[in-house]
């Protein structure tokens, strides 16, 4: 298992396979292009998990965006945490976190912030397990339009942070 930097044709692979797996979803080409450009242009970058050769988890630092609760002044977010559901309850999303705990702390971020559903109860308890329990903020986000005929999804999200300086 390897857990490292994902390169610009893997995120267009990864990215290309969930629009095919998800072809009446116009939300996954507004995330391909933001996902893409952001890592190629230092907002983001996207740590994958690969296991003989297949992407199998992932996980982006977001190092810059418009919330700056949530990122910026030596502070960082994690999003899009995914495991393939062959490989969870295998303790790879801690592998993942811990990775790009020390990548962030190598490039001088002192604090690590992370969103949940409230209704992710799984993923909280994993959140606060990982030390994330200084409560920041709750905020609204919305999803990208499916389609030209609807709207997009309004989720409440809790944000969390973690100190990681040393």
């Amino acid at each position: 298992m390897e857990i490292r930097l994902a390169t610009y044709k893997e995120l267009n692979n990864w990215w290309d396979n969930a629009i095919k797996k998800h072809p009446d979803d116009n939300a996954y080409v507004v995330w391909k292009k933001s996902f893409v450009k952001e890592n190629v242009n230092g907002k983001r970058k996207t740590f994958y998990a690969i296991d003989n050769g297949k992407i199998v988890g992932q996980c982006t630092l977001l190092l810059e965006s418009e919330d700056k609760t949530m990122t910026g002044n030596n502070r960082a977010e994690l999003i899009k945490l995914e495991i393939i559901p062959s490989y969870r309850n295998k303790g790879l999303a801690t592998k993942i976190f811990n990775v790009i705990e020390q990548y962030a702390k190598n490039i001088k971020i002192k604090e690590l912030t992370i969103g949940v559903e409230p209704s992710e109860i799984r993923n909280m308890q994993i959140y606060f397990h990982w030390g994330f329990t200084h409560y920041l903020q709750t905020i609204t986000e919305t999803y990208p339009p499916k389609n030209s005929e609807t709207l997009g999804e309004t989720i409440v999200v809790i944000c969390y942070s973690k100190d990681i300086a040393d």
